[in-house]
This record gives structure tokens, sequence and C-alpha cells, in this order.
């Protein structure tokens, strides 16, 4: 099977980030973490083996809301990367383009993220997760 290397060396799955209209009604007992500057609120859940961040819109203006509309549930996949901005000169390099400047997340405990656009393959969400 061939390989596909998007965003450099030591680059990690982490997630699937999925839009519903209430993490309550999907997890009753979540304790969803509240992101102001993404507009959303988000609890992680193992979903057949995967992990999948359930994502639920603030109001209508949050990023994701349209997905909601459009009847999109699949938001992105994230990718832990040891080196943000060398992660994001080699995403660059493969035709992501970044979207906004990184920001701290809530939900990683304040590690830097990125929103990168590929129009061939979509949105991704990196994560600096440095050890």
């Amino acid at each position: 099977m061939d390989e596909l290397n998007f965003f450099g060396e030591d680059v990690v799955f982490d997630h699937a980030g999925l839009v519903v209209a209430s993490i309550k009604e999907v997890v009753p007992d979540a304790q969803p973490t509240v992101d102001m500057v993404q507009r959303v609120s988000v609890v992680f859940v193992n979903l057949h083996g995967v992990r999948t961040e359930l994502i639920e819109p603030l109001n209508a203006e949050s990023p994701v809301h349209r997905n909601l509309e459009e009847g999109r549930p699949l938001a992105h996949l994230c990718f832990c990367v040891p080196n943000l901005d060398a992660a994001l000169v080699y995403g660059r390099e493969n035709g992501f383009h970044l979207i906004g400047k990184p920001t701290p997340a809530p939900a990683f405990g304040d590690q830097l993220i990125a929103w990168v656009y590929s129009r061939i393959y979509g949105l991704f969400e990196l994560v600096e997760k440095r050890e």
C-alpha cells in the first residue's frame, strides 16, 4: 500500500471530526469542552476503535453550522505534528492552504492548532504535540 505524506515526518492520526446538532442527544452524560474561538462545543468519543470528535456548533455563526444545514457530518481529519510551523510548510508544498493563524485550542490543553484546506482532500486540523 502506498503512503501519502502531506505534513512531514512523525505525523500521527489523532481523530475524525463529526458535526452533530446536539452532543447531549448523542452522549447524554458527556461533559463537552466549549471553544469560544471556534464557536463550538466538543467531546471526544471512541467510535468503533476510532477516536472521534463530536462537534456541536454554538450558534449559526459557527464555522461548522453549515455542515449541519448541508447534511455533511464529516468535518475534518486531525493529525498530531511535532512542529506546527514545519508541518504547515510541508503541507503548503503539498497543496494545503492555511486558514487563519494558528490558535490555542481548549480541547487540547491549549496546544496550538491550525486549519488547512486542500481542494482535493478537504479540511484538515493539525495539532502541535511536542514531547
